[in-house]
């Protein structure tokens, strides 16, 4: 009986040896789970190697939501995932001290809930944390905060306010996408980079102060923030995605700062408020339409536009042959539509055609390429059905090294002369 109650013994021992091995320590490893379903209250929660406590679930159906520091004694260090979700009675929730994860979903659809300071030891908030709160109006994140989850504030209809703690870096995927109430952001000051649709159809949004530290605005970050009147562009940006501020309607006024490098396709498509623009001379990419439908475009009457560092924005001449001004070192969707252009002879300068550079030109029938020319974008010579000559300077082979983007078949598919080897 002592020889079975020893081995007995020393497998309890090794299993757990073994559980302990998952514990977290520090280095981003999850502890093991001892037990779960345990009832403190309206509380269900689970225990965790190390003593702590992970909030599971909520029975209760209370306006006033205390969150405990410790439960048994073991301190309460995170909410798990969908734990408190469509808890339609809470308005007014506190966070114990120790908490430091919310998981994701963990407040989804609580419908009740009017205000949010997150301060304490909370680090990561996860995706959709706090989505679809529709009475939420005020939201305060602490330095604390590392780590924000994909649409952690969607759908908060009535949100206002937003503060941003020093500790974020990002702001990410839909973080406050259709707040369609919120009016003021304050930004964290070491946020890097906005990511894509952020404050997407942020329709109240009249200002937004980005700081020194962003770097990268990503696509569609505000589009459709219908009331935002101005953007300043300026510090660190180096690059804007596409269609980030798309359809912002009342914004007249647009300053790049001398950072900026990168203008993705549509960026500011569809500003009809936009008179004033500021393009820093070092910009290199723009993409296509990416000034559709403003009022400053229209308003640009010269036969060549040509903005930032060489980049060929428009062409408004009366077509025929055209030769490409020795200044330009890009091409963006100068031409598209361009009905009564016959020839285009591309200097030897232009490194980059851009997508839909010369799309729908029906009369193009010649195309004279500069032997710098390394990439030319998608769509870059689509519905030109005249197109029949390509020539280039390069070799056979060096033409084939040129990056060229679907959609360019009217220009793979003329005859190609090249320079005799």
């Amino acid at each position: 009986m002592k020889h079975r109650s020893l081995y007995f013994s020393l497998l309890v021992l090794l299993a757990l040896l073994l559980a302990l091995g998952g514990c977290a320590s520090g280095d981003g490893r999850e502890a093991a789970l001892i037990s779960a379903e345990n009832v403190s209250g309206d509380l269900i929660y689970s225990i965790y190697a190390g003593n702590t406590v992970t909030i599971t679930g909520y029975t209760g159906t209370a306006r006033d939501l205390i969150l405990p520091d410790k439960i048994d004694t073991r301190p309460v260090t995170s909410i798990a995932a969908d734990a408190f979700a469509n808890c339609k009675s809470i308005v007014h929730l506190t966070i114990g001290k120790y908490v430091k994860t919310i998981g994701d979903g963990a407040f989804y659809g609580c419908d009740g809930l009017v205000e949010l300071v997150i301060g304490g030891k909370v680090t990561t908030i996860g995706a959709d944390a706090f989505g679809a709160c529709t009475s939420l109006n005020r939201v305060v994140i602490g330095d604390q905060v590392t780590m924000l989850g994909n649409s952690a504030f969607a759908g908060c209809i009535s949100l206002t306010e937003v503060e941003l703690g020093a500790g974020l870096r990002t702001l990410p995927n839909g973080c406050f996408a259709g707040c369609t109430s919120l009016l003021n952001v304050k930004m964290g000051k070491r946020i890097t980079e906005i990511e894509e649709e952020a404050f997407y159809q942020c329709e109240s949004l009249l200002h937004i102060a980005f700081g020194e530290s962003v770097e990268r605005i990503g696509a569609r970050a505000f589009s459709y923030c219908s009331a935002l009147l101005d953007a300043e562009l300026g510090g660190n940006i180096v690059s804007v995605g596409e269609q980030a501020f798309f359809r912002c309607a009342a914004m007249e006024r647009l300053a790049l700062g001398d950072k900026l490098r990168e203008l993705g396709d549509g960026v500011f498509c569809g500003c009809l408020a936009l008179t004033d623009v500021t393009i820093p001379a070092k910009l290199t990419t723009i993409g296509a339409s990416t000034f559709e439908e403003t009022p400053w475009l229209a308003a640009q009457t010269e036969e060549f536009l040509i903005v930032g560092n060489g980049i060929l924005l428009r062409y408004n001449g009366r077509g025929g042959e055209v030769r490409i001004p020795e200044t330009v070192k890009s091409v963006s969707d100068a031409f598209v539509g361009c009905t009564t252009l016959t020839s285009v002879i591309v200097g030897d300068k232009v490194t980059a055609i851009g997508a839909y550079a010369f799309y729908g030109c029906p009369s193009l029938t010649a195309v004279a390429l500069g032997n710098k020319v390394a990439s030319i974008g998608y769509f870059a010579f689509a519905d030109c059905g005249a197109l029949a000559a390509v020539s280039y300077p390069g070799s056979e082979k060096k033409f084939g090294e040129i990056a060229i983007a679907s959609g360019n078949e009217a220009l793979t598919g003329a005859a190609i002369s090249y320079k005799a080897s």
